[in-house]
């Protein structure tokens, strides 16, 4: 596939990120990715825009990283972080009053590639905010990534 085309990556509510967050707490998932972006397992792509929707106004984080251990490496010439993204509860906008909370940046330009070879996107969200995130379906939230391919990174 040639690079400039753009391409979504989504969670799903139901199985990633599905657990109680307190202030500051991460939860880390490896998203499988289609085979038009994890052709030969590398991955290569740069992150243009990144939407958080969730049922909850919480600050969030979203941080990418390059293997499946993610940042617990215990040693910073291993960790493999490639691109790190915040929003405050602020940026949380609704379309009516009763209706999921939209957080939402584009021209963005993060490299991102899958160090280990696993074909997947290994993402963490963080909560930022002082308040816990809930657990389950009432604090459903999921990340979609819009990316373009990248070919030699």
């Amino acid at each position: 596939m040639q690079s400039g085309v753009v391409l979504e990556i989504a969670t799903d509510s139901t199985l990633h990120f599905t657990g109680a967050l307190a202030q500051n707490a991460g939860e880390g998932e490896d998203i499988a990715l289609k085979m038009e972006i994890a052709a030969g397992k590398h991955c290569r792509c740069r992150v243009k825009a990144i939407v958080v929707q969730s049922l909850e106004n919480l600050a969030w984080e979203t941080w990418l990283w390059g293997k499946d251990t993610k940042g617990v490496t215990g040693n910073v010439d291993t960790s493999s972080l490639r691109a790190r993204w915040t929003f405050v509860a602020t940026d949380g906008k609704r379309i009516t009053g009763d209706d999921n909370y939209y957080y939402y940046v584009d021209g963005n330009d993060q490299p991102y590639f899958d160090v280990d070879m696993t074909g997947e996107l290994h993402i963490t969200l963080v909560n930022r905010s002082a308040a816990a995130k809930t657990a389950g379906a009432v604090g459903a939230v999921s990340v979609r990534l819009f990316v373009e391919l990248s070919q030699g990174m």
